[in-house]
């Protein structure tokens, strides 16, 4: 009994589409009146491709402030605190460092060299990176290599998933893929025969 089925459509990959994982994300708490160096520290993170989330750069009119910065806390993947001599006194910096300790967030204090390091609270028990306001670049580095484990976790997460319905290849494709076989395998032998000692090794 003949097939007159006609020829298969050959099997194409199937490719699961994946769900985006979201940016990382980095809240930076800081005082307000520290606008020069909270850009400086901005954009060294930013550089890294990771969102920085300023509370002022968030306006929510009508809403609790200690809602949206809570809000923002869970959602970070790390805080980074800048400390100078203006946000030590800042209370809200003090809460955002308590709140970020209890939802288990990683916390990279930056500390401006000079800051009376009695009153850092409870970032006295972590290691801090220090900042010196006339030679930036090196906290700054190290501000970036503290974030680049985050960033390598996040590329390593990224994942695309194939499914491929496996069958059985035409006979026309057996044959070829033995055709292949057999001229890879003359191709090997001709080389090990063309090396000096082949032969004789042979």
């Amino acid at each position: 009994m003949s097939d007159i089925s006609g020829p298969r459509e050959p099997l194409r990959p199937q490719v699961t589409p994946v769900s985006p994982l979201p940016r990382l994300e980095v809240f930076l708490s800081h005082s307000v009146d520290d606008r020069d160096h909270v850009t400086l520290v901005q954009r060294q993170i930013e550089a890294l491709g990771i969102d920085v989330y300023l509370a002022e750069h968030d306006p929510k009119p009508g809403t609790s402030i200690a809602a949206k910065i809570d809000e923002a806390l869970r959602r970070s993947h790390a805080v980074v605190v800048l400390i100078t001599a203006t946000s030590i006194n800042s209370a809200y910096v003090q809460q955002e460092v308590g709140l970020a300790r209890a939802y288990g967030k990683p916390i990279v204090p930056i500390v401006e060299k000079g800051v009376d390091k009695s009153r850092l609270g409870m970032l006295g028990e972590v290691e801090y990176l220090e900042l010196d306001l006339s030679q930036p670049a090196d906290a700054l580095a190290k501000v970036s290599a503290s974030l680049q484990p985050l960033v390598l976790a996040q590329v390593s997460a990224v994942n695309v998933s194939l499914t491929v319905t496996p069958t059985m290849p035409s006979a026309e494709n057996q044959l070829l893929l033995i055709g292949l076989g057999l001229l890879l395998g003359l191709l090997i032998a001709s080389w090990a025969f063309g090396q000096p000692g082949g032969a004789a090794a042979a």
